[in-house]
């Protein structure tokens, strides 16, 4: 489950709708889901997937997709029941524990020093699990969330595949000044834990 922060501040709401539908469709496209994300009410949306990894793969691409518009994110295991298969509505526990993991981000944000929080996991079947998970995402949202708007494109050609040259060409800085900033910015470290965290079953 998938929410823009402050999209009430968008100028242009009907731009950034077409945006995040192009996103998920594009996301959907590319990455395993059982039921394809899709935007349920104004500017939220939510998705299935077979593993938490390839939940967090997903939610990983769309909030680069989504750049510069910020996104929070809810993720949680167990049972869905499908209300609504054309519009994506869902219901049961899966659905009742992404609402209170995307409420916990939403909430733990308000902290100064958690402001960067988007992204948490809930499952009432793996306290442990879901602790390791939400320490890694917290160091993760940590780096992407103070990145500054060039580092967030380069982070997004980074997901979208592009080689450090074909980066370099598109912001018209040298590859030295990418590789720079991959490693000065932490944009290596959260290329790996993103790696990592999409193995999780």
């Amino acid at each position: 489950m998938g929410d823009i922060v402050e999209s009430r501040r968008a100028r242009d709401r009907q731009s950034l709708h077409n945006t995040i539908v192009g996103t998920l469709e594009l996301v959907n496209r590319e990455h395993p889901v059982l039921d394809p994300a899709v935007v349920t009410a104004g500017d939220e949306f939510q998705g299935v997937y077979r593993t938490l990894g390839d939940a967090l793969v997903a939610s990983f691409h769309i909030r680069a997709g989504l750049r510069p518009h910020d996104v929070r994110f809810g993720l949680g295991r167990g049972a869905i029941q499908v209300l609504d298969a054309q519009r994506g509505i869902h219901d049961g526990p899966g659905y009742w524990a992404a609402r209170e993991a995307i409420e916990a981000a939403e909430s733990l944000a308000v902290r100064p020093a958690l402001r960067t929080t988007r992204t948490i996991y809930r499952s009432s079947d793996e306290p442990s699990l879901g602790s390791a998970v939400n320490a890694a995402l917290l160091g993760l949202d940590q780096i992407v969330g103070s990145l500054s708007v060039v580092s967030g494109r380069l982070l997004a050609g980074r997901l979208a595949g592009l080689t450090q040259r074909e980066i370099a060409d598109r912001e018209g800085i040298t590859s030295s000044a990418v590789s720079q900033r991959v490693r000065r910015d932490g944009i290596g470290v959260a290329m790996e834990t993103m790696r990592l965290l999409g193995e999780l079953a």
